[in-house]
């Protein structure tokens, strides 16, 4: 190779070095190049176990950035050790112009008040992995640490799901303290023994036979009483025949009685003008037709009283 073609393939070599560089540069700093990144601060209470620099951040499940920095703070409000997290929010020039230029910055606060919070989640379970997602928690008013000490805006932190969850153990431990376990376990030990001294007390095994005699003897007065009633009915219903038989023949002979009556006051009219109207005669036989008439309206009572109420037969007459 001639002496003249070494200063070329080095320049080439050159130029060639510097295209990589730049080529790799470009491509490791695209988000600084072709997007206007928003960084804010999420003050996180709880544990932060699985989030990492570098870890993804979400807006309702899709990236839209990363965990820029991590660090340890302390609020004297809540006297506890808080851990300031910032998020940077990638966005490309499109999304910007959309934004009127000002980029995230310019909906974050409305989206804050409508319920935009911070969550540390773990979507899966075998890597142990957590990242920040964004989301609405309507109700919830979050937590942003006063006074703010980041030049970048703040966007309020919810507990995670773990913390919830131990929040609530925590509480239920806290309310298992104040109750009385001992007088209750106490309590439950004596109902138990009093349990079983009833169970075996002879009382109880002489009330239970006491209980089956009587059982036996109400089984023995229904069969008795499935026997009787049959009877019993029978018996009722013929006497209801009988009883209408009677009143029949009692409505007949008041009828005869009458007819009698009738046929003796013609006799009587005839004997006044033969005997006299002052005879003896004539006096008992109009006393006799008096007690005769007497006797038929007496039948003729009994036997209308006796229609409408006839179980006066059988029980009397109703006071």
């Amino acid at each position: 190779m001639s002496d003249s073609r070494k200063p070329f393939l080095i320049g080439a070599f050159v130029l060639a070095g510097i295209f990589l560089l730049v080529s790799g540069v470009m491509i490791l700093s695209r988000d600084s190049l072709f997007t206007k990144p928003a960084e804010y601060v999420v003050y996180f209470t709880g544990t932060l176990d699985g989030l990492d620099v570098g870890a993804d951040v979400t807006y309702r499940g899709v990236k839209v950035g990363s965990v820029r920095e991590i660090r340890l703070s302390y609020d004297r409000s809540i006297q506890d050790v808080i851990m300031p997290v910032v998020i940077r929010i990638n966005q490309g020039e499109n999304e910007a112009a959309s934004l009127g230029g000002k980029g995230f910055d310019a909906v974050v606060e409305p989206l804050v008040e409508r319920g935009l919070r911070a969550q540390l989640q773990t979507p899966s379970l075998l890597t142990g992995k957590a990242i920040v997602a964004l989301d609405f928690f309507p109700g919830h008013e979050g937590y942003i640490r006063e006074p703010h000490r980041f030049d970048v805006p703040a966007i309020p932190s919810v507990p995670s799901k773990i913390d919830q969850a131990a929040d609530v153990l925590r509480d239920l431990v806290s309310g298992l303290k104040d109750v009385p376990i001992a007088e209750l376990m106490e309590t439950a030990s004596g109902a138990m023994r009093s349990l079983d001294k009833l169970a075996s007390s002879p009382a109880l095994s002489e009330g239970l036979e006491g209980v089956n005699k009587i059982l036996a003897n109400v089984d023995q007065l229904t069969a008795q009483l499935n026997l009787d009633v049959p009877q019993l009915m029978g018996t009722v219903t013929g006497s209801g025949n009988e009883l209408t038989e009677v009143m029949k023949e009692l409505r007949q002979t008041a009828k005869n009685t009458q007819q009698v009556i009738e046929q003796m006051n013609g006799f009587v009219v005839d004997s006044r003008r033969s005997i006299g109207p002052q005879s003896e005669l004539q006096y008992e036989m109009l006393n006799a037709l008096q007690e005769l008439s007497q006797a038929s309206k007496a039948m003729q009572r009994a036997a209308e009283g006796l229609e409408r109420n006839p179980e006066s037969l059988i029980f009397g007459k109703k006071q």
